[in-house]
């Protein structure tokens, strides 16, 4: 059974107005593969929870931030969408009683139903939340929103925000003083900032004329139907692997893995230098540090890994990341100009349909890691498993790396195009990784494989 309680907000700011960069950056994708972009999850409530209180916090955040109230209007020059921030509104709130299920499983339910179904840009809120009851208790949270209205360290900027909320009334008690979409995207508008734009597409460019054209060498030999397939390893060895590496170095995780990433990817299907693009939030002035609001994008690594040891390699993956880190805000309608006109110049598209996504929570405290046994690490390899989770037509990359972890084990789920890739050298690259991390861990002096 389903109640939809109309949740009514107030707030401060309306208006009509171009996308930001971020906005468009999602756009651009929304319209390439057909399905919307979401964001969010499934959240167990505390012991003690109630329907208010998520009605409380509906209220909250839908009066607190502009993108929340956004829809798009689809009156710009070319029929494209502007954006449109309401002052107030109504937005539903469902409690679906669970009728003898598992409440958690009901949510997930929930969860995979929101994400599935389009958003209507111009008459839905980019919100969808629900709450999940047993016998009348609250259990489980759904909220789901729309990559247009925000993206994964803006749903953090979200929860840190929420944390300021009068629980009692509602009402926040910090003012709230983040940049918001509508202003966001008048300042991209000034000299100095397409100015910074022009010099990430410089760096874009620069990218394109030094690579090779193809990321993945040669075509797939075994193309499967749907074309696109998602192979998740589940690597315990992994892990330890990088904690020895990163004991040793005295750095965080993510450029080790970064490394073995790119490693194993110019050893197996693709070439060197490697480049792959990594997904930059660009909250890095003060006023956008509390955005929740769309302000992600990619941008092109290049790591040139010849003749390195792997130690060397994590450096040279460092620093190519903080490069990455100062071109990743720009106009990405300029950057498909440029894109196009470079391509033409060359005779042929480079690839850049390559990614690289860590997904760890980015305040995970690593500061002290220590160094587990060799033999603990080739132990590990032996409780090693991959299987495949998922198959689409939906259009996506040639290539997506995400790494997310669990107790004690990284998960590789790579997403790879068949008609390219076979499935057999999607494992490949994914056991590769693994071979690269435990080596360098149990070999100071490992080199990538990489030869000039």
């Amino acid at each position: 059974m389903t109640e939809k309680i109309l949740v009514d907000f107030q707030g401060t700011g309306a208006g009509v107005g171009d996308l930001t960069w971020g906005q468009r950056t999602v756009w651009r994708t929304v319209v390439k593969t057909g399905r919307s972009e979401t964001m969010g999850g499934v959240t167990a409530l505390p012991p003690g929870s109630t329907v208010e209180q998520s009605v409380l916090v509906l209220r909250y955040v839908m009066a607190r931030h502009e993108s929340l109230r956004t829809r798009l209007v689809f009156d710009g020059p070319d029929g494209g969408p502007r954006q449109q921030v309401h002052e107030s509104g109504q937005v539903a709130l469902s409690v679906i009683d669970a009728d003898g299920e598992d409440p958690a499983v009901v949510a997930e339910r929930v969860r995979s139903e929101y994400e599935d179904t389009d958003f209507d840009y111009a008459g839905e809120w980019p919100v969808r939340m629900a709450v999940i009851t047993e016998a009348g208790v609250p259990t489980h949270s759904v909220a789901v929103y729309s990559h247009l209205a925000i993206d994964a360290h803006g749903l953090d900027a979200l929860v840190t925000d929420l944390s300021t909320m009068d629980w009692t009334t509602g009402e926040p008690t910090v003012p709230l003083e983040a940049t918001q979409p509508l202003r966001l995207a008048e300042q991209q508008r000034k000299p100095n900032v397409l100015r910074n734009s022009d010099a990430a597409l410089k760096y874009w460019e620069r990218v394109l004329r030094t690579v090779s054209p193809k990321r993945v060498e040669g075509e797939s030999d075994d193309h499967r139907s749907p074309r696109w397939g998602d192979l998740a390893l589940r690597s315990e060895a992994s892990w330890l692997a990088t904690k020895a590496i990163a004991a040793r170095l005295r750095t965080d995780t993510s450029p080790i893995l970064l490394a073995g990433y790119a490693s194993a990817l110019a050893r197996t299907v693709g070439n060197n230098p490697v480049a792959v693009q990594i997904a930059v939030n660009n909250r890095f002035r003060q006023s956008l540090v509390g955005s929740v609001s769309t302000m992600a994008q990619t941008c092109p690594l290049m790591v040139d890994l010849a003749d390195a040891t792997f130690d060397e390699a994590v450096h040279r993956a460092r620093q190519a990341t903080m490069v990455t880190y100062k071109y990743a805000y720009y106009d990405p309608d300029r950057r498909a100009a440029m894109v196009d006109r470079v391509a033409e110049e060359l005779g042929g598209r480079v690839e850049m349909d390559t990614y690289f996504n860590d997904r760890r929570p980015p305040g995970r405290d690593e500061r002290d890691i220590t160094a587990p046994p060799a033999a603990d690490i080739l132990a590990a390899r032996e409780r090693t498993s991959h299987e495949w989770v998922a198959w689409t037509d939906v259009d996506s990359p040639l290539l997506y790396l995400d790494v997310d972890a669990e107790p004690d084990t990284l998960v590789f789920t790579l997403t790879g195009d068949t008609t390219r890739l076979s499935p057999k050298s999607m494992l490949w690259l994914l056991t590769e990784i693994e071979s690269v991390l435990v080596d360098a861990a149990l070999d100071p002096g490992a080199g990538t494989g990489v030869r000039s």
